[in-house]
């Protein structure tokens, strides 16, 4: 197989974890925006939802503040203003709140304010009048439905055409929550350029801040190898939120000491319970390309320690269907590159594979969809990798793909369709516990 062609927010509120980041409120690298043009410039991003919680993000233009207005009815009623020890949340390209306490099973309308802040001193500050954005419905995906709707990407490397038609596909099939499976980035230069990329597809525009493939329903993020280049890779989590920590979660897991939180995450949407886990890097930690700034290994371990208590939680052991996102594949093809050893890259994670793949395989998990590759196939069972392993497309307008998984009390199907909207794979599973 010929070598892949690469193409060339700030602070959770209430109880949840916060996220610290000390490049957020650097004045010195804000971008020139006069003081009253500073506003939000992309729609919503809502992330890691729970059946009373979830977080959302926005991207602003300039040194701001803000805070997210939410209620189960349209006259919404609530006020979630993110801080951090004291610290109102600031920053001038990625702003971010956790919303708790919604009533479980309700829906909720919420809209995110945006304050320009002119920061002289500590005795001289200066705030521009509040912006509400549009009052937007969110309807939390629940563990209890009938049926469940997922739309799965990967692999789009900031490539504006694809997502474009990505967003606008769907946007059309409307499911119940999207999930980004990896290599949102090529390589990250910038906070101004993680924040844009990340939080502005589906974007119209006519109007920055309308539109979004994320607002009205949850996206869920698993890293790929990409989205950990470049030196502003550090800051994704302050616009592509981790989860929040629970007890017993190991402290190896965390993305950074500054950053409380994890990407690796079970979520159960009605019949389907999803696993999600992060691959890294597609090289051992070792290799002088990584300048020694990996610690892949260690943090793949942690997930293994996580993972083992994840499966046993009862509404995953329960769940009639159990599949796998990560980025890179569990499961290679015949002489493809494991990535373990002195040359080359990953074709398939083996790290992950030793790790992951017996704890998945003895709670019944039934498929792994990745990316990585750039090109679409669909492995079957076999009797070293007993369930499926999904490979999604690539970032390209030719070789994209969006997957889709629809799943009720009978079936699960997966198709793979491309940007045409033809179908180019499919999978049909039956629940684990007949």
């Amino acid at each position: 197989m010929k070598r892949r062609k690469f193409i060339g927010g700030m602070a959770l509120a209430g109880t949840a974890p916060a996220l610290i980041h000390p490049q957020s409120v650097q004045a010195a690298s804000a971008p020139e925006t006069r003081f009253e043009d500073i506003r939000a410039v992309s729609p919503p991003v809502v992330q890691t939802p729970t059946a009373t919680s979830f977080s959302v993000a926005w991207m602003v233009n300039g040194t701001a503040t803000g805070w997210v207005e939410w209620g189960t009815t349209e006259q919404l009623g609530n006020i979630t203003r993110p801080a951090h020890h004291g610290l109102a949340a600031m920053s001038h390209y990625a702003l971010s709140a956790r919303v708790e306490g919604i009533p479980a099973g309700a829906d909720v309308y919420y809209r995110v304010v945006t304050k320009a802040v002119r920061y002289k001193n500590a005795y001289s500050i200066q705030q521009g009048e509040p912006q509400a954005g549009e009052i937007r419905k969110l309807t939390l995906p629940r563990a209890d439905a009938d049926r469940c709707h997922l739309a799965v990407i990967n692999d789009t490397h900031d490539r504006s055409e694809t997502i474009s038609q990505l967003a606008k596909n769907i946007n059309a099939a409307n499911p119940d929550a999207l999930i980004w499976n990896g290599d949102v980035y090529n390589t990250i230069s910038s906070n101004e350029q993680m924040a844009r990329i990340a939080l502005t597809p589906g974007q119209k525009k006519e109007a920055s801040t309308a539109g979004g493939w994320a607002s009205t329903r949850p996206l869920l993020f698993t890293p790929g190898n990409h989205d950990a280049r470049g030196e502003a890779a550090r800051t994704v989590p302050e616009a592509l939120i981790p989860w929040p920590m629970a007890a017993g979660d190991p402290e190896g897991i965390n993305p950074s000491p500054f950053i409380r939180g994890r990407y690796c995450f079970t979520k159960r949407i009605g019949p389907v319970a999803i696993i999600g886990l992060d691959t890294g890097e597609d090289k051992p930690d070792s290799r002088d390309v990584w300048g020694g700034m990996a610690a892949y290994e260690p943090y793949r371990e942690a997930q293994l320690e996580w993972l083992l208590k994840a499966l046993q939680q009862p509404e995953i052991k329960s769940a009639p269907y159990l599949i796998t996102v990560c980025h890179i594949p569990l499961h290679g093809l015949p002489g493809h590159n494991d990535g373990m050893g002195p040359e080359g890259y990953a074709y398939f994670s083996g790290f992950g594979q030793k790790l992951w793949l017996k704890p998945l395989a003895d709670a019944g998990c039934q498929m792994v969809i990745s990316g990585h590759m750039h090109s679409h196939r669909i492995d079957p069972p076999s009797a070293d990798f007993p369930m499926h392993q999904v490979v999604g497309g690539g970032p390209k307008l030719d070789n994209a793909s969006l997957i889709q998984i629809k799943a009720d009390s009978s079936a699960l199907v997966l198709t793979a369709e491309n940007l045409k909207r033809e179908t180019i794979g499919s999978v049909r599973l039956k629940p684990r516990h007949r």
